[in-house]
């Protein structure tokens, strides 16, 4: 890309060329909240699998489906083994047909069911809020919402957070490769790996929030918090009809669905 036509795409709304990346922010973010809520409201494995599954079939279709299916995955298993280790032996004794026996010891049904309803909530909840944040960036959300009449100063503040944590990635990966060029170890093990972090985690957090100040000072130095309309270099293209369509439809659905989830499942 040369310079101008780096210049000349500020001129334009930012897109992406996906349709689930460049669905309007806070149009996508009502979406994954109502399916998000009705997972926790519900409880149950039916309305988890089912918005589990609507998640992973929105994934395939983004830029960040390998990224998703992998932390997913992950999600999943260390979710079965929390849920097996508490959930299933907190139901143990529960009355009822046996599901099947586990060591000698009879499993009802109603604990494996039980387990099902945790895993699946868990994974329908974290499932549909990664689409959301694998997709979106936090300064168009943040630029949506002050467009709706939220205020510069806590979106900025909102934007602060976010930016603060990818910082603190970003400088524990620097000096990761920093210390590997020193000769000390950082792969290997989860504890070579705990052991080759713990020692800067501190000072890197540290330098990250000294970092936030410094922005904030610099927003500070050009009259951020003055009266006026603020400008902004990079713009996010209205809600179109269709966009907000879908998340109404979509908000009036998890509520009909978690009051029919709660009274017939």
């Amino acid at each position: 890309m040369t310079d101008r036509e780096f210049i000349e795409s500020f001129r334009h709304y930012q897109k992406k060329g996906n349709w689930w990346c460049d669905f309007h922010p806070i149009a996508k973010l009502v979406f994954c909240l109502s399916f998000g809520f009705m997972s926790l409201i519900v409880f149950k494995w039916q309305a988890g699998l089912a918005i589990f599954i609507l998640a992973g079939i929105i994934a395939i279709f983004t830029p960040a489906k390998k990224t998703y299916f992998i932390t997913l995955g992950v999600m999943f298993v260390v979710g079965c083994l929390f849920t097996v280790a508490v959930r299933l032996y907190v139901h143990m004794g529960d009355p009822g047909p046996v599901a099947f026996y586990l060591f000698g010891k009879a499993v009802p049904k109603a604990a494996v069911i039980s387990c099902l309803d945790l895993i699946f909530m868990i994974e329908g909840f974290l499932g549909i809020f990664m689409t959301f944040f694998l997709t979106t960036e936090m300064r168009d959300l943040c630029y949506s919402f002050e467009q709706i009449g939220m205020s510069p100063s806590a979106t900025f503040m909102v934007l602060s957070t976010f930016s603060g944590i990818a910082s603190i990635k970003e400088k524990l990966n620097s000096v990761r490769e920093s210390q590997r060029a020193r000769g000390i170890e950082t792969e290997g093990s989860l504890i070579v790996k705990i052991k080759s972090i713990l020692p800067v985690l501190f000072p890197v957090i540290i330098s990250s929030m000294t970092g936030v100040e410094d922005r904030t000072l610099a927003m500070d130095a050009r009259a951020f918090a003055a009266n006026g309309k603020h400008t902004a270099l990079r713009k996010v293209a209205p809600a179109k009809p269709v966009e907000k369509l879908i998340a109404v439809l979509a908000l009036i659905i998890c509520v009909a669905g978690s009051i029919a989830g709660r009274i017939y499942l």
